[in-house]
């Protein structure tokens, strides 16, 4: 069953943005003149302090400035301007929520504010003294028509005095207020209503006011609609709870559609219900970054799964803010696809940032800090294998917080062992590798028979000994994995195929042509029929059978398979990544095979200008372009091009990966050969010796590519005799 009806993405909707900004303004009052604003002016050079982010400098001649706010608040710590003070002192320090409105802060010269605070108490006064006397008027009147007695009127006129005596804090908080008042911040008719208050015209305030109805009716129809709001969101609630209720089953559904064609590794359709999960809110995290995983590792829709992740860490900046795990993870997962698509530089940048939250959150000793220096170690393997030093740093770093944690024998504690491992076996240092690859073996051992990870560690040390060319070694171990897998998987799993692919390249190292082919087939009809026909792993499948078609000569059929596999790759990754290079460099060495040199330059140099784009001038990668370059122009007998590229590739290679790598012993050969060929005998036997002496280091006086050497050595030292004789 499989469905290919596409899912619309509603999660592509998603509005909430995780990158607010907060606009505000620093600037002067606005002031009422003769009935007339006259603006604020903008304050530039003002300096906002915001609690946890770089103090901003207003530049603007208006007073404008932003700062970015990933959280729903901020907290503003100070705002200064030399012989300016803030208006409102409660204004600093003081936490506020993110906005659209902007963000208003009044500065005012001390004088001018002391002036203004002087003024509005004056003018309160004078209105207030204005009232005193039409209220003592008043009674003087009553007492003269004789409407109150002698001792009415005393009592009248000590009321008066008294509520004039407690009129003082009521005239300072006035003067407060109106000597604090922005104008510029009121609409125009409140503008005019504060006015007339300010100045005493009580009766055209109250007139204007007016004018808007009258205000019991209006308070009354607000506390009804309130009421009806009320009922409304009551109802909407129980909506909220009902539609709640039918997500959750209908996500359970989703998902035990998903677990039931996961299992019978329908991958398209699981991968659709997934989906259809994902969008039954996507505000939910956790299941964006499930179905990024899932579109990631089994059907290799990268763009989708960065869709997914993307989705993932908005949501969790919106509803968690920066410093938190799910922030993180969504981080790592972003790194992760990055790592696939060969954008190495973006990788170490959304690892770094998922590294230093978990320290943020947890402190320098937590397992899932060591977690992301397991990342970041693997990244810089993947970029370059030069730089396994400094992977083994991160993963030695990851090892020490995992035995802090949970001892010598846990699970964690294996993991880091094997990445350990992955990096001396990367530095060509088999003996360290294995012995970390047996320490992680001999933890699972102890801990449990999990059969998975006890054939992850049979694996990875049969590939060390296919490393070191001890092919019957690494076939014991491959054999052992194959039988694990089988047991738990059956016939029909990735694990299996995997397992298949190894064992294929062993018999192809051996030289059997048709076992090779048999289980490089069979591991191909089992990616197929998981991954599709697309997958990278079913790429790298076709360019395993395109190596053996090249081996035996057949070259037509190399170059099928190559290039189902580059296009494959290609409809991946693009154009610019590492796995589409590799494959234009073997279409390029078939086309050296069949003499065709223009060709095969031609897709040389294309593998060079990717490598060159993704890594840049001075790296080991490029250094092999420039050696597979150089190879081209040997075979065409242009000795002299073909050694400007050799030197080339073995000056990068010595920068970066050290004296002592069987890619500089193979590079000084070739050197040899050229020289060979150009009949400079003492050349060619100097560059003999110096690839002699490191591959005597490497892989041991009886390896074969070390007797080959001294065969060569013997050969040119015989010919330099026969040129002494003549």
């Amino acid at each position: 069953m499989r469905y290919f009806a596409l899912l619309l993405f509603s999660l592509l909707l998603v509005t909430t943005s995780f990158a607010q900004t907060q606009q505000g303004f620093v600037k002067t009052k606005g002031r009422m003149v003769n009935g007339k604003l006259v603006p604020g002016q903008g304050l530039k050079g003002a300096i906002v302090s915001v609690r946890g982010r770089t103090t901003v400098l207003v530049k603007a001649d208006d007073g404008s400035f932003s700062f970015p706010t990933p959280d729903n608040q901020f907290r503003l710590d100070s705002v200064k301007k030399k012989g300016y003070q803030l208006v409102d002192m409660d204004a600093c320090p003081k936490t506020y929520k993110t906005s659209k409105n902007p963000l208003f802060i009044v500065m005012e010269t001390p004088d001018q504010q002391l002036q203004d605070q002087l003024s509005a108490e004056r003018k309160i006064r004078r209105n207030l003294q204005k009232q005193l006397q039409e209220h003592e008027d008043e009674i003087e009147a009553l007492k003269e028509q004789q409407r109150i007695t002698d001792e009415e009127y005393r009592q009248a006129l000590q009321k008066l005095y008294q509520d004039q005596e407690n009129n003082e804090q009521l005239i300072s908080d006035m003067a407060k207020r109106y000597a604090d008042l922005d104008y510029d911040q009121l609409d125009e008719f409140y503008r005019q209503v504060s006015y007339c208050i300010e100045n005493g015209e009580l009766v055209k305030a109250d007139s204007l006011l007016n004018t808007r109805g009258n205000l019991s009716e209006q308070v009354e129809n607000i506390l009804q609609r309130g009421q009806v709001i009320q009922q409304e969101k009551e109802q909407l609630q129980k909506a909220e709870a009902v539609q709640q209720a039918d997500i959750d089953e209908a996500a359970q559904r989703c998902y035990s559609y998903y677990e039931t064609f996961a299992a019978q590794h329908l991958n398209d359709t699981a991968a659709y219900h997934l989906e259809l999960r994902a969008s039954l809110d996507t505000t939910n995290v956790d299941w964006q970054i499930e179905a990024g995983d899932f579109a990631r590792e089994y059907i290799a829709d990268y763009d989708k799964a960065f869709e997914y992740y993307q989705v993932g860490l908005r949501q969790s900046l919106f509803l968690h803010g920066e410093n938190h795990e799910k922030t993180a993870t969504c981080y790592a997962a972003i790194g992760d696809v990055s790592v696939d698509f060969s954008e190495y530089e973006k990788a170490f940048a959304y690892y770094d940032k998922a590294l230093n939250i978990r320290k943020n959150i947890y402190g320098e000793s937590h397992p899932e800090v060591a977690s992301s220096y397991n990342s970041v170690g693997r990244a810089y393997i993947y970029f370059n294998r030069a730089n396994a030093d400094l992977a083994l740093d991160y993963f030695e770093k990851a090892l020490a917080i995992r035995k802090a944690c949970f001892g010598e024998n846990h699970s964690d504690v294996a993991t880091s062992y094997n990445n350990i491992g992955f990096a001396y076996q990367a530095l060509h240092d088999y003996n360290r590798a294995l012995e970390y690859y047996n320490k992680a073996l001999s933890i699972q051992l102890l801990l449990s028979k999990d059969d998975a990870e006890i054939s992850n560690y049979y694996l990875n040390i049969g590939s060390v000994y296919r490393d070191l060319e001890e092919y019957d070694k690494s076939l014991e171990y491959l054999s052992e994995v194959l039988k694990i897998n089988l047991s738990i998987y059956g016939e029909k799993h990735p694990n299996v195929a995997s397992c298949y692919s190894q064992i294929g390249i062993i018999y192809d190292e051996l030289g059997d042509f048709d076992k090779a082919l048999e289980f490089y087939f069979k591991a191909l009809k089992i990616n197929k029929s998981v991954f599709g026909e697309g997958h990278p792993r079913v790429a790298s499948l076709y360019g395993n059978i395109g190596v053996l078609y090249y081996e035996s000569h057949d070259y037509l059929k190399a170059i099928e398979y190559y290039q189902k596999a580059l296009d494959h790759m290609k409809s991946s990754f693009g154009e610019d990544n590492l796995n589409v290079a590799t494959y234009y460099d073997n279409i390029g060495s078939i086309f050296i095979k069949l003499s065709d040199f223009d060709k095969a330059y031609e897709y040389k140099m294309k593998a060079l200008e990717i490598r060159t784009i993704l890594f840049g001038e001075n790296n080991p990668d490029v250094a092999l372009s420039f050696n597979n370059i150089g190879w081209v122009f040997y075979n065409k007998g242009e000795y002299d091009e073909a050694l400007v590229y050799y030197k080339k590739a073995l000056n990068i290679w010595e920068s970066t990966i050290g004296e002592k790598h069987a890619n500089i012993a193979q590079c000084y050969y070739n050197i040899g050969e050229v020289y060979c060929k150009s009949c400079n005998y003492l050349k060619a036997l100097e560059s003999y010796k110096k690839a002699l002496a490191i591959r005597n280091e490497i892989f041991g006086t009886e390896h074969q590519k070390v007797i080959t050497t001294k065969e060569k050595i013997a050969e040119v030292q015989a010919k330099l005799a026969q040129q002494e004789n003549k």
